[in-house]
């Protein structure tokens, strides 16, 4: 049951794996499509783009439509107390009211005016003198309905910012430059993915060909070590002995060991490479690579520096960021100028109240105005916060100072090392030729009794120790022209 559960794993797998064969420009291209820091990097930039958008609308006039309704749980009732102080001409006024309580038709005391008593009583008020009517009070308590429990209201607001002392503009910038650091990181990013795909490539081939070199090395000694043993148990002229036999056949354990460990990290590498190009676990992966001619360093060490000024994302980044501290200091001088703002406002109004406040004839309404906002005095804080913000592009500053003393001291650094290991490189050339060969000779006199088997195991060990610095010079070579290129931002030799 077990065979046929395994069987049926092995199967599944085979069927959903897939076989990737891959030199080193292809690893570029799968990573930068399959890195997950690349993308992260992407999204953040659709964020920066989105807050760019979001500041731009300052630029617009904002229209907001609103609907209320409301239900109290009863009318609102306006409600008054106290007393009306009356003016004198006002008490006469009254006085000349009352007379018309008199009957129209009374007549007069004196029957020889001709008057009725009302027409008496009114001449006698009008002709007397304001100072004979002393001022009065009438109630004033009032209890009315104000506004009916029920009210719905529909209204346009707009609002316009007409000037802000240039703080929108500096806001707008902030958010266009945010988005130029995004870009900035994406490249950062992808100069990273570049640099680590190189790495383990360039770590894959060193350890592919010390595989090669050293398994040739170990088939050679398990040659050497029968041969030994024959030459020990049936006799030679050369001057063997046990302890001849027991070395090689120590070396030649030794380096079966070292093979392993040499296929383990070749593996290792393989698994690296893989997981940096986006495979799955269970993908086969196949490298392939030409050994071409190693080409030197064709670009003098100022031209590099120059160069990383103007392109290494880490620089374009901080400069980026002074820029954005120029205009956050923009922003705060904002606070010094007027702010002029337009607005108006358009409703319609319905209450459950005929009367009140909120009448028929109000129900229809509209403003406009123009607002002016000046700070006058605010204790200095407008002061300290753009002495905060100048402060603040002075630490920038100083970063970027250090900055670039830091990447120009790695470039030269990296420069020195890519020269040195160049020189090694051409002498190693000579000397591996020269080990091999040797190598060569002392394994093919040894198989004829023409050489001893010091002799022999010396060569051998040469040969590797030769080649294997050899192949770490071409490796540490290569490593540093691609530190040179992530520091510097492209590309520095298209021959690599």
């Amino acid at each position: 049951m077990k065979k046929i559960i395994l069987s049926f794993m092995f199967l599944t797998l085979s069927l959903f794996s897939k076989e990737i064969n891959l030199n080193l420009e292809k690893a570029i291209n799968m990573a930068l499509d399959n890195n997950g820091m690349n993308r992260i990097s992407q999204l953040n930039l659709q964020i920066a783009q989105a807050q760019y958008q979001q500041a731009l609308s300052a630029n617009y006039p904002s229209l907001d439509a609103i609907f209320y309704a409301n239900r109290d749980n009863k009318d609102t009732i306006f409600q008054q107390r106290g007393n009306f102080t009356l003016p004198a001409e006002f008490s006469k006024t009254l006085a000349l009211a009352d007379t018309l309580k008199i009957p129209a038709t009374q007549p007069g005391n004196n029957p020889f005016s001709g008057m009725t008593a009302r027409e008496e009583a009114q001449f006698g008020i009008s002709s007397a003198p304001l100072s004979a009517f002393p001022k009065g009070t009438i109630s004033a308590d009032l209890d009315s309905v104000a506004k009916g429990r029920d009210v719905v209201r529909g209204e346009l607001q707009l609002n316009y910012p007409i000037y802000t002392g240039g703080k929108i503009s500096a806001l707008i910038e902030q958010a266009r430059l945010n988005k130029d650091i995004k870009k900035q990181a994406i490249i950062r990013d992808r100069a990273q993915v570049i640099y680590d795909v190189k790495k383990y490539f360039y770590g894959y081939i060193l350890t592919n060909e010390l595989y090669s070199l050293v398994n040739s090395i170990y088939k050679n000694f398990e040659f050497s070590r029968d041969l030994t043993k024959d030459f020990l148990e049936n006799g030679t002229d050369l001057k063997i002995n046990r302890t001849d036999y027991l070395n090689i056949k120590l070396l030649t354990s030794l380096t079966q060991s070292t093979l392993s460990s040499i296929e383990l990290n070749k593996e290792m590498l393989k698994g690296a490479i893989a997981n940096a190009i986006g495979l799955k676990y269970n993908d086969t992966l196949k490298i392939s690579y030409d050994k071409q001619k190693i080409l030197k360093q064709n670009r003098s060490l100022q031209e590099l520096v120059k160069k990383a000024s103007s392109l290494n994302p880490d620089i374009n980044s901080i400069n980026l960021a002074l820029k954005v501290k120029d205009e956050q200091i923009k922003e705060v001088n904002s606070e010094y100028m007027p702010m002029v703002n337009l607005f108006g406002n358009v409703s319609r109004t319905y209450n459950s109240y005929e009367y009140g406040y909120l009448n028929e004839d109000d129900e229809n309404r509209w403003n406009i105005g123009v607002a002016i906002k000046l700070s006058l005095f605010n204790g200095l804080k407008t002061k300290n916060e753009v002495l905060e913000k100048r402060l603040d592009k002075r630490i920038v500053d100083e970063q970027k100072v250090l900055l670039e003393e830091g990447i120009a001291l790695q470039l030269k650094n990296e420069f020195l090392k890519s020269s040195i290991g160049y020189k090694q490189i051409e002498t190693l050339k000579e000397a591996v030729e020269t080990a091999r060969e040797n190598s060569k000779m002392n394994f093919k006199g040894y198989q004829y009794e023409m050489v001893e088997a010091a002799d022999l195991v010396q060569s051998q060990l040469m040969e590797v120790y030769v080649e294997s610095s050899y192949l770490k010079s071409i490796h540490d070579y290569l490593v540093s022209l691609a530190t040179i290129d992530k520091l510097v931002g492209e590309k520095v030799n298209e021959d690599f």
